[in-house]
């Protein structure tokens, strides 16, 4: 038995906007939350949880999140007495909410999720306290359950969590009321942009006349991503947190739409670090979300009012040894259009178009596609630039989950990659973009098939592909990864420049070697070059082709690789096996090389980045520039 028979006046608005209210088999979507608490969820509550984040309300009406846990952090400090009945046996400390939002005469209103982050499992309810008691920290709620709705696991990480006692929670932070020239503290911007979690709890303060068939309640709710994709606003009060594709209830959204009120719960699952935050909320959608958060649709900023943070509170631990479990949900880190990651974004409405022109296939993995631009951009070397390739491959489909390819829930077909060339102009007509296919990637797979099929049934296309009108559209221009700028004078004496590529990290220096090329830099530039790759074959033909009509050019190349190298003019030298730290030591030259650029996969730049720290390079000396698109 549905627990609701109809949207209320802000899921309502908020569905309209989405165009969710226009598809038939959503319009009763709300019959999926039940009146009734299901055994397999009461079960769940009380045997399987370490902690249980829920939602209350302080004073004057703001949405808190606590974490409750019982004595210890085991299982079983939910108890089932009857029906539709839990009872919670809560172990809290100072500075959780919860100790201060159940004072006073209830009842409370409540609202849970329960997340077992080992197997991905959860389930949310919704109800009032009838009852409560406290004894110091010691807390017994019990609870009338009115909504119950089992959860999909999407966006959750998977963690390996033991129960620990010694824990000594701290209060750290506590400011309830922010001024108006307050902040978040240095730790609590930490944690926010280093987490891959977070608890949304949510109000809906229901009008009298409202309230027969939708009373107020309050929601709880889990949000994931991969780390860093909560960001926080300049402001450093500003918290924007981006909606990913779900189950297109909209409860949540739904609530800050009609009560403009909203709560985050960070928790570190290594220091046992909470941080408490509420404030003001407001959902933003389409060309309003995206001036925001660059090409994100839909997100929820919170302006938070009210904080507190407390050291060493959560009573369980993510085991030692033991890597967490990234949902494969989960898309990649967007950044606020005021972080400067991207440096041109265009609304849906002012997009240039691409236009296929040429494809250079130099091996079964790796091509160059050379694009026509409708309006000319200006493009830095080594920026990358994002196109949206729905025009080729079509409007995406919803899917709620796709086991054999999670990735594909939140694909929206727009793809980020390095220019490789570079026009000698401040403004570019053409761009080329070299990369890599994708095994199994949507976008990257179509593009290889169009271009070994055109090259065995239409291989004069290759070198002009203009007649298929095969068009895309372009998103924008991002990246600071770029050629420094140099001061005038003194044209005699070499730029001394260390690059670093693994791999196809090779793009966006092909694009600066074009830009030496064209006189863009003038004087002579000194590079010493380390490349790491399985394709030596393919890529210093390319770095060939540029870098020998460079007459100011002093070029060393270190090419790390177990395959034998090409012919070449190139200055080389061979090294087998991957970069190491005693490498890079004896190739680096500190006094000349103050800045090193590098570019390449993740583990790549990982491992790199960690040996360059250990030979004395500082952090700030390192520019880099990864593919996590």
């Amino acid at each position: 038995m549905s627990a609701i028979t109809s949207w209320h006046r802000g899921e309502a608005a908020v569905r309209q906007k989405l165009g969710y209210d226009k598809i038939p088999q959503l319009r009763r979507a709300f019959d999926m939350i039940s009146g009734e608490m299901p055994e397999q969820h009461s079960t769940f509550y009380t045997t399987r949880l370490h902690f249980l984040p829920i939602t209350t309300l302080d004073q004057e009406g703001r949405p808190w999140g606590s974490i409750a846990s019982g004595k210890g952090g085991e299982p079983g400090f939910v108890r089932h007495p009857k029906y539709n009945t839990l009872v919670f046996d809560i172990e809290s400390w100072n500075g959780d909410p919860l100790l201060e939002n159940i004072r006073g005469d209830g009842p409370h209103l409540i609202a849970g999720i329960g997340v077992e982050v080992a197997t991905r499992r959860r389930n949310k309810f919704a109800g009032t306290i009838h009852k409560n008691s406290r004894n110091e920290n010691s807390i017994s709620l019990e609870v009338e359950v009115t909504q119950a709705i089992g959860n999909c696991p999407k966006y959750i990480t998977v963690r390996d969590v033991y129960p620990i006692t010694d824990n000594t929670p701290t209060v750290l932070h506590s400011e309830n009321h922010l001024s108006e020239d307050q902040v978040l503290a240095d730790e609590a911007i930490e944690l926010i942009m280093n987490s891959d979690t977070t608890f949304l709890g949510t109000t809906y303060a229901a009008a009298e006349k409202e309230s027969d068939w939708n009373p107020s309640h309050v929601g709880m709710n889990h949000r994931g991503g991969r780390p860093g994709f909560i960001r926080v606003r300049k402001d450093k009060r500003t918290v924007v947190l981006p909606d990913f594709s779900g189950n297109r209830i909209m409860t949540s959204l739904g609530n800050v739409e009609a009560t403009p009120y909203a709560s985050l719960t960070f928790v570190s699952f290594t220091t046992g670090d909470i941080l408490y935050v509420t404030g003001t909320a407001k959902n933003y959608f389409g060309d309003d979300a995206r001036a925001i958060m660059p090409l994100q649709d839909s997100l929820t900023e919170i302006y938070v009012t009210g904080y507190t943070y407390v050291r060493d509170a959560l009573p369980v631990r993510e085991k030692p040894n033991i890597q967490a479990q990234p949902s494969p949900y989960s898309p990649p880190v967007k950044y606020l259009a005021e972080e400067n990651a991207p440096s041109k974004i265009f609304t849906s409405s002012d997009q240039p178009t691409a236009l296929l022109s040429s494809i250079d296939l130099h091996n079964d993995d790796i091509a160059t596609f050379r694009w026509e631009l409708s309006s000319a951009l200006a493009i830095k070397p080594g920026q990358a630039i994002i196109l949206d390739l729905s025009p080729l491959l079509g409007s995406r489909h919803y899917q709620h989950m796709a086991p054999l390819k999670p990735s594909s829930v939140n694909d929206d077909f727009i793809r980020t990659w390095t220019v490789s060339s570079f026009s000698g102009d401040e403004m570019s007509n053409e761009v080329a973009v070299t990369m890599r296919h994708k095994p199994g990637g949507t976008v990257t797979s179509a593009l290889f098939t169009i271009a070994k099929k055109m090259n065995v049934v239409r291989p004069e296309l290759m070198g002009d592909a203009r007649k298929m009108d095969l068009r895309v559209k372009v998103a924008g221009v991002s990246g600071n990864f770029t050629l420094p700028v140099v001061e005038g004078g003194q044209e005699d004496v070499p730029r001394h420049l260390f690059w670093i590529a693994g791999g196809i990290g090779i793009t966006p220096f092909l694009a600066m070697l074009e830009a030496l090329r064209t006189n863009r830099a003038e004087g002579t530039f000194a590079i010493t070059f380390v490349l790491s790759t399985r394709e030596p074959e393919v890529l210093l033909p390319l770095v060939e082709k540029v870098a020998l009509s460079i007459p100011s050019l002093q070029l060393l190349l270190h090419v790390f690789t177990t395959r034998p190298l090409p012919e070449t003019q190139l200055n080389i030298t061979h090294h087998h096996g991957r970069v190491s730290r005693n490498d890079l030591s004896s190739i680096l030259q500190p006094t000349l090389h103050t800045s090193i650029y590098l570019c390449g996969p993740d583990p790549f730049q990982s491992s790199i980045t960690t040996s360059l720290q250990e030979i004395g390079i500082p952090p700030t000396s390192i520019i880099s520039e990864g593919f996590t698109y």
